[in-house]
């Protein structure tokens, strides 16, 4: 395969990878909100696991598939940062704004013009910059939104990241660059481990007003440093723009990776982790699943299985951040009563899951897809090009 700088080809395993992973986030999503599962927690464990799974897989994907397309280009200079956040844009943006104006209209007619956290929450969320920082007594107005704000700084990271990936020009250093995302990953989250204490200490004395309810603080933090900031969940995204460099200078896996991944995948879905470990607490937020799912990605792109291809699934892939973002209302609305039994609970579940790919599928055919491709219609175009 040539490494000159330019696309290369299509492939047409990884699309599937995408659908299923927005399926295994929706899946857990649902069980969480519209079933009491969440009630008994060694049984929802391997659901709440399936959803950190399936968003790691996003990002993942995501580093995987903007350094397999466009990392020589930029690394080369063919490829101006403008043109690059422009065409990434142009799909989230559109949509994001959409969900963002919903959820912001139902938070002001529900708890009236407080429930903002006041003009810099509003800007942090309408800049997509809401998890680049922490500030505890703002409201969540769009929790699920997270995700989206973490691959715009993954987007902002790209220019560098492309000229690392430059500097790698064989198998072995590609394969090097992996292995040290993920070494600093848990490198990282140990040191996070090991100074816990000290950090809550710290920010606690920072924000005196929450003195009443450390337990509540802390969860925050915790959920913010290690889960949903984009600080530790970067490595997830350079093992997979890695694994594309990989790729690209080696476009082969062993036989059957795709298998062994698959299974390991499986087994950190439903095998118990120590409860004493607070290191392993920590990784089982951000990086556990990323070297399975980089091993995954490198198979599926050497050898695509036919089921990834299936229509209904590509169809689910391409809609996959509609899918995502319209969730929030589309499963709300079929929760249900604390009380609720079983049979109600699994058919509003299915009823949930079914609207939402639904409403997903059609936001991202009328919305979604047609202002991506307006506005970069209007993009002025390279001479030549």
């Amino acid at each position: 395969m040539s490494n000159t700088p330019g696309r290369p080809p299509f492939l047409p395993g990884l699309g599937g990878l995408r659908g299923l992973a927005a399926l295994a986030v929706l899946v857990g999503h649902g069980v969480a909100w519209l079933t009491p599962l969440p009630q008994t927690p060694d049984l929802y464990e391997p659901f709440a696991r399936l959803t950190r799974c399936g968003l790691s897989a996003f990002f993942v994907l995501s580093g995987f598939v903007l350094a397999y397309n466009h990392s020589a280009a930029m690394a080369a200079g063919e490829l101006p940062f403008g043109r690059f956040a422009i065409a990434r844009l142009a799909r989230l943006y559109p949509v994001y704004l959409l969900t963002l104006g919903l959820a912001a209209g139902l938070a002001l007619l529900k708890h009236g013009p407080g429930s903002f956290g006041g003009p810099g929450h509003l800007l942090a969320f309408a800049s997509l910059t809401q998890t680049w920082f922490l500030v505890p007594g703002w409201p969540q107005i769009f929790p699920l939104a997270w995700a989206v704000s973490v691959e715009v700084f993954f987007y902002l990271a790209f220019p560098a990241t492309a000229w690392l990936l430059a500097r790698a020009r064989t198998p072995r250093a590609a394969l090097g660059l992996i292995l040290a995302a993920l070494a600093l990953a848990l490198a990282l989250d140990g040191l996070g481990a090991r100074l816990w204490p000290q950090l809550f200490t710290a920010y606690a004395a920072r924000h005196p007003e929450w003195a009443g309810t450390p337990g509540e603080l802390a969860a925050l933090l915790f959920q913010w440093l290690f889960y949903s900031s984009p600080y530790l969940r970067i490595f997830e995204w350079l093992m997979g723009a890695a694994a594309a460099r990989f790729f690209l200078l080696k476009p082969q896996a062993p036989a059957n990776l795709d298998i062994v991944a698959a299974l390991s995948l499986a087994g950190l879905l439903v095998v118990p982790l120590p409860q004493d470990s607070f290191f392993l607490q920590i990784v089982a937020q951000n990086v556990l699943y990323a070297p399975f799912l980089t091993a995954l990605l490198l198979a599926l792109a050497a050898r695509p299985r036919a089921f990834l291809s299936a229509r209904r699934l590509d169809a689910v892939s391409a809609a996959s951040l509609s899918i995502y973002l319209v969730q929030t209302w589309t499963l709300g609305v079929f929760a249900g009563p604390p009380e609720t039994g079983w049979p109600e609970a699994l058919l509003r579940l299915a009823a949930g899951l079914l609207a939402t790919l639904c409403v997903g599928l059609v936001v991202a055919r009328c919305i979604e897809h047609p202002a991506a491709r307006r506005i970069l219609a209007k993009r002025p175009q390279r001479p030549g090009a």
